[in-house]
């Protein structure tokens, strides 16, 4: 008998938290039962009214479909209908119609325990997916009108170099070469970057020797130093097919950025316990405290504090994105090493 007393509240509190939270969301929420497949509207919250300008007590027993769903949207609405019908979940962007007007919108659905009915959540992402588009064209204008002055300037400053005797002007015109390299190195970082941001985060199965390969295929200055390899015995690790994008930035700053005529890098590869240390190690000055911090995840990147380039950061972003770590030495002998620890992939 002592359980009694407090049982029967039960259902009615979380009945009362539940109907607080229907309420409150700033969500567009409509509660349904499915007729044949098809959704008839329960109730609604106060968000649901306001965004789609009905009213509660008039949309009580009408299809939902037809309340927000445009004409060339039903084939795709069906298809959820389907699915909630079988008891699964949908999740989608959508377009749908709204007092203001067609917007695209956030799309859950979650069936209920009969599979007679359930949930529709519904948020507004009409701004955020129009500023997307916006910056995604304004970007690649940017960076096609980048491409093309960069040009223009390396080729005026080779012109340059070669029509005039007097070393000053000579060395004026190796700078601006130098600088627009720079830019134009600048600008490939950044793409790089929206590359791994915008990937796939699933994590496969990679074979080290193919990504060092790839790596020094792009990177420029190779050819300029003594680049040796012993990747071979290491296992295969967890990457999201980026991770030569990384590599390449260890290996053209271990290049860059050293007063060796013929700088000197080596890329290994050892087991430790569930991990690969992937390093890069280089004989050049290396790394200032503020990139050293940069890369190794103490700092983050601001307009001032990007260092030499986006490469550094690059290197963090892979190497966090794959569930890894960077981390760096200097060396006794000199120069340093910088190491990607990755997951080894599952050798069954």
């Amino acid at each position: 008998m002592e359980g009694n007393d407090s049982n029967p509240l039960e259902p009615r509190e979380d009945a009362g938290r539940f109907r607080y939270l229907f309420e409150h969301v700033q969500d567009a929420v409509v509660e349904f039962e499915l007729d044949d497949e098809e959704p008839i509207v329960a109730t609604v919250n106060h968000s649901f009214c306001e965004m789609f300008g009905v009213d509660r007590g008039e949309v009580v027993g009408a299809s939902l479909n037809d309340l927000i769903v445009p004409s060339e949207r039903v084939t795709e609405s069906n298809r959820f209908d389907q699915r909630t019908a079988a008891g699964k979940s949908n999740y989608a962007i959508v377009d749908r119609r709204t007092e203001d007007g067609l917007k695209t919108l956030l799309y859950r659905g979650i069936p209920s325990d009969g599979g007679d009915g359930g949930f529709a959540l519904y948020t507004d992402l009409t701004d955020e997916i129009r500023q997307e588009r916006e910056l995604s064209v304004l970007n690649r204008v940017l960076r096609y009108n980048l491409s093309e002055e960069v040009d223009a300037l390396l080729d005026h400053a080779e012109a340059l170099a070669a029509s005039v005797e007097d070393p000053e002007l000579v060395d004026t015109a190796r700078g601006i070469r130098e600088r627009a390299l720079a830019l134009d190195r600048t600008s490939e970082e950044a793409r790089d970057i929206e590359r791994v941001l915008d990937a796939d985060p699933d994590l496969e199965p990679t074979d080290l020797g193919h990504v060092v390969q790839s790596a020094l295929d792009d990177v420029p200055l190779v050819d300029y130093a003594d680049v040796t390899v012993d990747v071979e015995d290491a296992p295969r690790v967890m990457s999201g097919g980026h991770l030569d994008r990384a590599v390449a930035a260890l290996v053209d700053n271990a290049i860059r950025y050293t007063d060796d005529e013929t700088p000197s890098v080596q890329v290994t590869a050892r087991r430790t316990d569930g991990e690969v240390a992937l390093t890069v190690s280089d004989d050049g000055p290396g790394l200032p405290d503020k990139e050293r911090r940069l890369l190794t995840g103490d700092i983050d990147l601001t307009p001032l504090d990007h260092g030499s380039g986006l490469g550094l950061w690059l290197v963090r972003w892979i190497a966090t994105a794959y569930d890894g770590a960077v981390t760096y030495e200097e060396r006794a002998s000199g120069g340093s090493d910088v190491t990607l620890e990755l997951r080894v992939a599952s050798e069954r």
